[in-house]
């Protein structure tokens, strides 16, 4: 599907995961969205025999992510970096930090209209390279640029899930009203 557009960024952090379920905290809004990229790797074998490929095999790595924002509130990057955020609003960035596994979810308006929804399940992400630069005649901005992997969810195996809200197969259009508010797999069924 051809994308022309990226916006309300959100993300939930995993509060607990095992074989059996995924927990995610409440959905939060992570930044004025810039770029997501998602990059699956691909690893692939083959066996030769009398001069010829007889089989072939290929199985998934992680997905390698790309994120970036305008900003990070202080907040959001405390809780998706484990960085540490003091009393009057200072971040610190320690050996120790440990960033959390997170949801991240959000719409991308569709070249044939309306939005395709998604939801990434399972991401760590690493601390933002930063850049800063004295100003020039001509402004430029350096914005935060955050890298990471996808990696399937524990209990079932899912990556990432998307809708597109247009699709005369989706049965329940309810479900883009809490898209943004909680995350959502191919279990989703709405609460009364």
């Amino acid at each position: 599907m051809a994308i022309k557009g990226l916006k309300d960024l959100v993300y939930a952090k995993i509060t607990k995961e095992d074989r059996t379920a995924t927990t995610y905290d409440e959905v939060k809004p992570l930044g004025p969205a810039m770029a997501l990229n998602l990059a699956p790797s691909v690893n692939r074998g083959n066996l030769r025999a009398d001069d010829q490929v007889l089989f072939s095999d290929a199985a998934k790595g992680p997905i390698a992510v790309t994120l970036n924002t305008a900003y990070l509130e202080e907040e959001v990057e405390s809780d998706i970096l484990g960085k540490e955020l003091d009393e009057n609003g200072g971040l610190t960035d320690a050996a120790n930090d440990d960033p959390p596994y997170i949801a991240i979810g959000g719409r991308a308006e569709s070249a044939r209209g309306g939005y395709e929804y998604f939801w990434i399940y399972r991401v760590k992400l690493a601390p933002a390279e930063e850049n800063k630069e004295t100003k020039q005649e001509t402004p430029t901005y350096q914005t935060p640029n955050l890298s990471g992997e996808a990696l399937p969810r524990l209990h079932d195996g899912l990556e990432k899930y998307k809708m597109w809200d247009q699709s005369t197969k989706v049965t329940d259009k309810t479900i883009f009203d809490k898209w943004l508010t909680e995350v959502i797999d191919k279990n989703w069924t709405p609460t009364v």
